[in-house]
Parts: structure tokens; sequence; C-alpha cells
């Protein structure tokens, strides 16, 4: 289950506004220049760039991955109210994926009726769709790569071209009656393990900041690409307001971008 619930979510809005899908379940590991695929109403990794093309020595080179550089600011924006069943699963895969252990989070949150989550201090890495596009011009489909080559004459195939990333994440606590409650800190400190921080305020407070050693990605822009045959012909800027879907065999999954968009709620 994944943090943004519907798409009156203020997170979902929020990264909306700045052009970017929400990645329902957040991932370390999805870059930019890396392919996806619509399969069954899904994008699915399919691999990065040279996976699938291979460059012409006289072309344009792979597209690079530029530095990191400050996110959008979407500080404050907290996602929706979140039921602490389903709320303490969403954590629990976020330290996970931060690199931290979930044993006697159960605990710390016993008394809680609800969570909310909030994204800190982001990052976005992109490449340039230009540049991307002169690759793709200049190079060929690879021969063995036969799949792949139906999948790009149905034009079903994506390149991501941006992602926005976070180490940090902010959870608010509630009672049943929506009042802020505090957690016992300590408890969460000594049960996560080393490779994550635990900070608040005091030993007891209703939020506590989770900071982990690699950032999660939870929203990204792609563009799809166009082929005839096996040549390429443009591509189309997606649409932001996308959700992702939950994970299947432990690879997170993202819904149809041509079906999720969500213009008006």
């Amino acid at each position: 289950m994944g943090i943004f619930k519907n798409c009156k979510d203020p997170t979902l809005t929020a990264l909306k506004k700045q052009g970017f899908n929400v990645v329902q379940v957040p991932r370390v590991n999805l870059l930019p220049t890396q392919l996806l695929v619509g399969v069954n109403g899904r994008l699915r990794y399919m691999g990065d760039l040279t996976s699938v093309f291979v460059p012409d020595p006289q072309g344009a080179p792979i597209p690079p991955i530029g530095p990191d550089q400050p996110g959008p600011n979407i500080s404050g924006t907290k996602s929706a109210d979140v039921g602490i069943g389903v709320g303490l699963d969403i954590l629990g895969g976020l330290i996970s994926a931060l690199g931290g252990s979930t044993l006697g989070i159960n605990v710390a949150y016993a008394k809680a009726a609800s969570v909310q989550f909030e994204y800190a201090a982001t990052q976005r890495s992109d490449t340039q769709i230009a540049l991307v596009d002169q690759f793709l011009a200049s190079s060929t489909i690879n021969p063995f790569a036969r799949s792949a080559k139906a999948m790009l004459d149905a034009d079903q195939v994506y390149v991501v071209t941006s992602v926005i990333k976070s180490d940090t994440i902010n959870v608010s606590a509630k009672d049943s009656n929506k009042v802020s409650l505090a957690v016992n800190v300590p408890v969460i400190q000594n049960a996560i393990g080393g490779k994550l921080s635990v900070t608040a305020s005091g030993d007891a407070a209703s939020v506590v900041t989770y900071k982990g050693p690699m950032p999660l990605v939870f929203g990204f822009q792609a563009v799809r690409l166009i082929f005839d045959g096996a040549v390429y012909r443009t591509m189309k800027l997606v649409e932001a307001g996308t959700v992702t879907g939950e994970a299947v065999g432990g690879a997170p999954i993202m819904l149809d971008v041509e079906q999720m968009l969500l213009a008006d709620g």
C-alpha cells in the first residue's frame, strides 16, 4: 500500500503542480535514462537505454545524468491521514528502504490511530530531454532485443527523464480524535538500528524525523517513445498526475500513465 491514497491527497496535488508523477511505493533505484514498459495497464522496469539501444560511434552519446540539485519546495505538505494499520505497513516499508529495522515500531505507535507523512530536503536528478532525443535519433535497436522492438513499435516504452527524492521523512502521529499524539522516540531509536537516524524535539514527540543514508525516489517525469517499426519518430511528454501501484514479486511497479491521469481528481 502506498502513501498517496487518492487524487485529493495534498502531497499528490503539490507534486502534480511541480510537474511530477507520484511513485506511490518509493524506491531507491529509479533513475533518469531508465526505460519503463507499459504492459497490461502497468509500467514496469525494462532496463537502461543501452540494454535496448546501440549507440552510433559517430552519433550522439549516451545522455548523462546531471548532478543532484535542490528539489521543489514541498515542505509543509503532508499526506492525508493514513489509518494506523496501513500507516505502519507504509512506515515499515519506508524504514526498510532507508536501511533500518522495523522491530519495535508497532510498540512505539501503539496508541496512535493515524499517521501523516512528509518528505523534507528534497533533491532532483535529471537528464536533458534534448540529449535523449538526439541519442535515440542516432542509435539503433539491439538486434537481439526482439521483444523490446515489438514494445517500441507499439509505443509502450517510456524513458525516465527526472526524479525527485529525499532521504528524510517526517512522520506525525494522531489519536482517534485527530489530535497530535506523542510517541516514544527512544523506543524507535533502539528498534531501527544504526543505519537510520531518528530525531525529534524530545523523548516524547508527535513528529519524528527519519533520515537514511540513501534517498528514496517518490516522484518522476518521463517521455513516451513513438516508433514506426524500428525507426524512432518522436517522443511525447507524460502528463503529471500519475500514481504508482503495488509491488509484485518484490519489485515496485507503476500504473499505466495513460489511464491514471488525475486532471480533476
